[in-house]
């Protein structure tokens, strides 16, 4: 793989980010870049994920995903009825998907387990992409008619990769047990990896899956990938993604408003020690099922990635909050206590006073 084909691009953008692990990622590096076809073409030519501590962020060429969305358009103004289909797609999908998972959470798992389970999500991908990212490039008479059936659809499918990971933690449970590896280490293999370990091959020493879990950094083009991890990989981030060293930051509107408060920038809510007060300010990569409680107290929501069918969107307009999606680097710029200043109408996020401990 050529690497200055990644570099050469000065268009990144994050398209999702939060609690997946780097084994996850390596399965939906080759399904964006390969497996995944839209109008006989693979749904991205270049992918980037960036794993740190098992959260994770998805960039890809913004040329890329507006051709993507050009696409995807085609198809649907050549066939109205594709809309509905794309829809009853994703939740027959979602619905065997969900199934398979109950029916194995409790058992354990070989290799014809876990290709079945991998081949389940990767059936389900490609309806997930389409109804997510489609409803970006509607125009305003289109998206007034199809929304409701898109939102409906991604909501029926909202659990599919939670439980996904869910699943997956529990293989990396039994094979932790098998290996006295922890399992967070487990989750830092690859698809190649952890193949081969059901065959009866050996896992990667600690010290390298140590490395992985604190940093790395996974390169996808057409199918083929490249790993790189610890102070290779912060290199290699460094050269290729987007700086953030500025004051204030631009995303999609999701919900208006205008509203001033204390950032709390969670990643995991399971895990996030810090105060959360109502009227504070979500800022996170992506809000899953298991941010609700935050985003109940929250004034307004910014994130790094997602769409208008993204989570935060579509639970900012039930809740009626201002949030700004796709910010890309809302995490990295803005710290745990900082004052800032969300305004939703226009999709500016401005940091007023920073935090000084």
């Amino acid at each position: 793989m050529d690497i200055a084909n990644f570099k050469k691009h000065s268009d990144w953008v994050k398209v999702w980010s939060g609690k997946w692990s780097l084994h996850s990622c390596s399965q939906f590096g080759v399904e964006w870049t390969e497996e995944n076809k839209v109008s006989n073409d693979s749904a991205y030519g270049l992918v980037v994920y960036v794993s740190r501590k098992g959260i994770s962020d998805c960039w890809v060429s913004e040329t890329e995903k507006q051709d993507l969305g050009r696409r995807l358009i085609a198809q649907v103004r050549a066939d109205p009825l594709l809309v509905k289909a794309m829809a009853n797609s994703l939740k027959s999908h979602a619905k065997t998907a969900l199934s398979f998972i109950k029916k194995n959470a409790n058992k354990k798992i070989g290799l014809e387990t876990y290709n079945q389970f991998w081949k389940h999500i990767s059936d389900y991908y490609l309806p997930h992409l389409s109804v997510k990212y489609i409803v970006d490039y509607l125009s305003a008479e289109e998206l007034k008619k199809y929304l409701p059936i898109l939102e409906d659809a991604r909501l029926y499918a909202e659990p599919v990769f939670r439980e996904e990971e869910n699943f997956m933690e529990k293989i990396a449970e039994q094979v932790a047990a098998e290996t006295t590896l922890p399992k967070e280490l487990v989750l830092s293999t690859t698809k190649e990896e952890l193949r081969a370990y059901f065959i009866g091959a050996n896992l990667p020493s600690r010290s390298v899956l140590d490395e992985r879990f604190s940093e790395a950094i996974q390169f996808f083009q057409s199918g083929q990938s490249e790993l790189f991890s610890g102070a290779k990989a912060l290199e290699m981030e460094k050269i290729v993604l987007p700086k953030a060293d500025i004051e204030s930051l631009k995303g999609q509107i999701a919900y208006g408003g205008k509203c001033r408060g204390i950032a709390r920038v969670v990643i995991d809510p399971l895990k996030y020690s810090g105060q959360f007060e109502i009227g504070d300010i979500l800022v996170t990569g992506m809000t899953r099922p298991e941010f609700l409680p935050l985003m109940k107290k929250a004034a307004a929501f910014v994130t790094d990635a997602g769409g208008i069918l993204s989570h935060a969107a579509i639970v900012a307009r039930e809740l009626k909050k201002p949030c700004v999606i796709g910010t890309q680097i809302a995490t990295k710029v803005l710290k745990d206590g900082d004052f800032v200043e969300v305004n939703a109408d226009s999709g500016v996020v401005k940091i007023l006073k920073k935090f000084s401990s």
